[in-house]
């Protein structure tokens, strides 16, 4: 056996330089009986790609018939053929395939790498593609396609690949097709590898129900008060300078090893909230190293270096996200610390190191840094719009450079985090296709896989779709906006014009389909149109008439929820957002559906100013108009029921986003109205607002009802036409030392650095933030009593519509009767404020 196989591999002889299909049609596949069950699945999954491919169907076997060629599947078959391979380090998942005129022999290292070898063979070599669950695209000329002879191979960078789509996870054997090392443990499929995926966990390894009580040192000082019994973001951060947490943790993650022994990684991460330890070890080291991610990195090291000595082939795993995203400027990750690196800030629409895109050049910084640190880098990228699956989102042209820059940066595997809790999201089966390939070879040009699934998936209709999809990421694109995965329906320009060409697209698209399967296909993609027109195809005039505010919808057609929830149900759509089911946001449609709604109001005005707000909800000041320009600072540019300019408890009872308190009239003169509202626990809440010449004044009483704390947001949305980020043309201001200071100079992300914040503190005593847009020749300025405010903050929610100048109180304790005050004023800026000496052009 050996030497004929060896001859049929040697026999090429340069007289033909490959081979078809059809020559291969009464040829075997040998699986050897030592085959594991992933070889096995693999000889069966030749077979059946074959079938597809040209009709003919072979039959496995466990040794080659005498004469007629052969398709040996797996190392043990190879071996007993006595082929030779090209050498190569093949690990778990690399794959080799040679091809001679009588036979085809496909090895690769185990669990997954014959499997794969099968599905490169047919991908590369034969033309076919991976489309969908349920769609294989085979060559039409299937059987006289010609496979060249030779030898390749191939060895994944990634080790850890998950496009995280509800397709990918439903349907497992999908998922192996397109290489998604990530999904099942089941055998024939290779099993999953043996990284997993980081996640926030530090409050499961020290479980506040077990220590809390006891030990709430152990857990994070916020805001002077050790809270363990915190839920938001899966519970409370810990306090990472404390010794006994260390042992804690070692003794949690050491269980994990003995129980897990097939697991590479172990996770020590943060919850997934921003209440990270502030006490003096904590925050001294964090000051130090200029970052938060420098205690989390030393605690990691600690537990690191004692679970290396028992277990020295185990990593330890955590974040670098949000607040730990910038490494710390000395320490360094040990030899056996992982590091997951999040992107959650960055723009959707441009490549990560795209240079145009000035929200990504932090992370593409930080990311070199990291790289200097740490040879373990794997990173958390996102790829849908968390607040909206199913609207469109124009980031298909971003895909393959950004995976290509991970890959390039010493990347060790990407997880692209998308709709993964949900089904037949926008444009699903194309960006898990287009994901998957990226992933499995980084490099590939993100838009030319859209393209070919595209032509292959929707046929005679691909042509409609492709002009939709390079109209849209053009429109986007040209806007100058930056969406990221909470992408608005202002940064996603979905003006009732755009949808109506949106819908124009899909209807062309459809009419064209020759076909019930590629109608169907096509009325699938086009749920994104019907959704967009739910939205983006209703405008809403905002207005004040007769003692009413009124918030008018004017809808174009298609914008109806009946048409959107019928294609939504036939294709079986479950989820509307991370946190809303279709159910939910179809029930919410049916109740408030397209309807005009009004409010009671009230308006105050004079020569400078008209402002009007809804005392019913939390007092809300819904037009602050000034007159000069006409222009209203606070215009909504979200549906109204998401718009806020109020301010907020953020601990015990009162008005919050969903909290939300009827206020009564309690005077009104043209100048000046007085709210009141009691919340549940009796404290009254008591807010005027009045006119003086050029500023809308702002004061606030509180009197609790019974002993409590209190800590008040005051939060503020002003109107944001154009929405830029360069801090040229959007400038935040606030006064040190009697001068003006440029506050967010080089600031191109959401968060500032720790100069920005350093300026914006120091800010504080000034008594004064602003900010001034350029573009639209306008700005607000607040001014505000130091001693009654512990914080000062400039967001610049460019992608909402709004930026906010937010103001935090000074925290205080009340006993029952006891009252608390804070004020502020807002004027209407027609030029930017000077800095230094110079006025700032």
């Amino acid at each position: 056996m050996a030497a004929f196989a060896l001859g049929l591999m040697g026999a090429s002889g340069g007289a033909k330089s490959a081979i078809t299909p059809a020559a291969m049609s009464k040829w075997a596949i040998v699986c050897d009986v030592r085959a594991t069950p992933a070889e096995r699945y693999a000889a069966e999954e030749f077979q059946t790609l074959f079938r597809g491919l040209t009709g003919e169907t072979l039959p496995i076997v466990e040794r080659a018939p005498g004469s007629a060629g052969v398709v040996l599947i797996g190392p043990d078959a190879v071996e007993r053929a006595g082929v030779a391979m090209p050498a190569a380090d093949l690990d778990e998942e690399g794959l080799r395939i040679r091809v001679d005129e009588s036979a085809v022999a496909i090895d690769g290292g185990r669990p997954r790498g014959t499997l794969y070898g099968v599905y490169e063979f047919f991908e590369e070599l034969c033309g076919v593609r991976y489309l969908t669950h349920d769609h294989t695209y085979y060559p039409p000329n299937g059987k006289r396609i010609r496979i060249p002879l030779g030898s390749r191979s191939y060895v994944p960078q990634f080790k850890f690949r998950w496009p995280y789509y509800g397709e990918t996870s439903h349907y497992p054997e999908f998922a192996a097709r397109l290489r998604a090392n990530t999904i099942s443990d089941d055998p024939k499929l290779g099993g999953k590898t043996g990284y997993v995926l980081v996640n926030h966990c530090v409050a499961y390894l020290v479980p506040p129900s077990v220590y809390g009580k006891e030990h709430p040192e152990y857990y994070a000082l916020v805001k002077g008060k050790r809270d363990w019994q915190y839920t938001d973001g899966g519970g409370p951060q810990l306090c990472l300078t404390n010794p006994h947490v260390v042992d804690i943790v070692v003794n949690a993650i050491e269980e994990q090893i003995r129980t897990h022994p097939g697991q590479r990684n172990f996770n020590i991460a943060q919850m997934d909230n921003d209440r990270f330890c502030t006490c003096p070890k904590c925050a001294a080291l964090d000051e130090q190293e200029g970052s938060h991610s420098a205690t989390m990195i030393a605690f990691v090291n600690a537990v690191a270096e004692r679970i290396e000595k028992r277990y020295p082939d185990a990593l330890l795993s955590t974040f670098a996200y949000w607040y730990t995203r910038k490494p710390p400027r000395t320490l360094k990750p040990r030899r056996n610390v992982m590091i997951q690196l999040c992107s959650i800030e960055c723009c959707d629409l441009h490549a990560i190191d795209d240079p145009k895109c000035t929200l990504n050049r932090e992370f593409c910084h930080d990311m070199q840094v990291w790289n200097s640190k740490c040879d373990k880098i794997f990173v958390w990228h996102y790829n849908t719009n968390f607040s909206a699956y199913m609207l469109p989102f124009p980031n298909l042209k971003a895909i393959g450079p950004s995976v290509k820059y991970f890959a390039d940066r010493s990347g060790r595997g990407v997880f692209m985090q998308a709709a993964g809790n949900a089904f037949s999201t926008e444009l699903s089966d194309l960006r898990n296709y287009v994901m998957a390939r990226c992933l499995w070879k980084p490099g590939r040009d993100s838009w030319k896989e859209a393209e070919e699934f595209c032509k292959l998936h929707y046929a005679e209709s691909a042509g409609p779709i492709l002009a939709y999809l390079r109209y849209y990421h053009d429109l986007v694109n040209r806007s100058g906006m930056h969406p990221t995965c909470f992408a608005t329906v202002a940064e996603l320009r979905l003006t009732p014009d755009t949808v109506q060409h949106i819908m124009a697209y899909f209807a062309s698209a459809v009419s064209l389909a020759r076909s019930t399967e590629v109608r169907d296909r096509v009325e699938k993609a086009s749920l994104c149109a019907y959704r967009a027109a739910l939205i983006g195809g209703v405008e809403w005039r905002n207005s004040f008439r007769d003692g009413m505010f009124h918030s008018d919808p004017i809808s174009i057609e298609h914008g109806s929820p009946v048409s959107y929830g019928s294609l939504c149900a036939k294709f079986g759509v479950t989820m509307e957002r991370e946190t809303e089911s279709q159910e939910e946001f179809m029930a919410s449609q049916a109740a408030s559906g397209s309807k005009p709604t009004s409010w009671p109001a009230v308006k105050i005005e004079n020569e400078v100013w008209r402002v009007v707000a809804i005392p019913e909800s939390n007092g809300k000041i819904v037009e602050m108009t000034y007159k000069p320009t006409g222009r209203n600072i606070v215009e909504a540019r979200r549906p109204f029921n998401r718009f806020r300019f109020e301010d907020w408890v953020t601990d015990g009872e009162g008005p919050a986003p969903k909290t939300i308190l009827p206020f009564t009239v309690v005077k009104a003169t043209p100048t000046e109205v007085v709210l009141s509202a009691p919340a549940a626990d009796g404290t009254r809440f008591e807010r005027s607002v009045s006119l003086a010449g050029d500023a809308v004044r702002f004061d606030t009483k509180i009197t609790a009802g019974v002993a409590r704390s209190l800590a008040i947001w005051v939060h503020p949305e002003y109107d944001l036409p154009t929405q830029a980020t360069d801090p040229r043309v959007l400038s935040a201001y606030v006064r040190v030392d009697g001068k003006w200071a440029w506050a967010n100079r080089g600031w191109l992300v959401q968060n500032p650095n720790p100069e920005q914040e350093a300026t914006m503190k120091r800010g504080l005593a000034g008594g004064v933030i602003a900010f001034f847009n350029r573009r639209d020749g306008f700005g607000v300025e607040q001014r505000f009593n130091p001693s009654e405010f512990q914080e000062a903050a400039f967001r610049p929610w460019t992608s909402r519509g709004h930026v906010n100048l937010e103001l935090t109180p000074r925290a205080v304790s009340l006993h029952a009767g006891e009252t608390a005050h804070y004020g502020y004023e807002v004027r209407y800026l027609t030029a930017p404020p000077t800095y230094g000496r110079e006025k700032h052009n």
